[in-house]
């Protein structure tokens, strides 16, 4: 994967073969570095067409409120219209940070794609957002 864009909070990776993009999250991140850093990946998914998704959350810290609600209202609509087909989720270290994610995704499910799958290793999830072909009964978590 290539590395198109770092802060000293997350990377994001593109691989083009397989049209994937990675967000990796390094720390905690404020409100205002939250959502510069996903309107960033939403200009670099379009850029790019990314067919494949994965957020990598293992070193994300807690989501406020506030910003769990940002995105569901405001970003995920957006990044639905990408026509991302597989969504990777990598589960955080954190406690309250898993908590956050899952609530996000139960609001999300009508701008989730519909092949979206939890890790807890990112090379698997790596490998599984650049499949082409999306098998039905996949495990929901590996």
């Amino acid at each position: 994967m290539l590395t198109i864009y770092r802060t000293t909070y997350l990377t994001l990776h593109h691989e083009p073969l397989s049209a994937t993009l990675e967000i990796e999250w390094l720390s905690f991140v404020n409100s205002e570095q939250l959502r510069t850093s996903l309107q960033e990946v939403l200009r670099l998914a379009r850029l790019h067409r990314i067919r494949g998704y994965i957020a990598n959350n293992t070193l994300l810290r807690t989501i406020r409120p506030t910003d769990q609600d940002w995105i569901n209202e405001v970003w995920f609509p957006e990044f639905s219209k990408l026509g991302v087909q597989r969504l990777a989720i990598v589960n955080s270290q954190d406690g309250l940070n898993r908590m956050g994610i899952d609530t996000i995704m139960q609001r999300a499910t009508e701008h989730a794609p519909q092949a979206t799958r939890y890790f807890d290793d990112a090379a698997a999830a790596r490998q599984w957002a650049a499949a082409t072909n999306t098998v039905a009964n996949q495990p929901t978590s590996y």
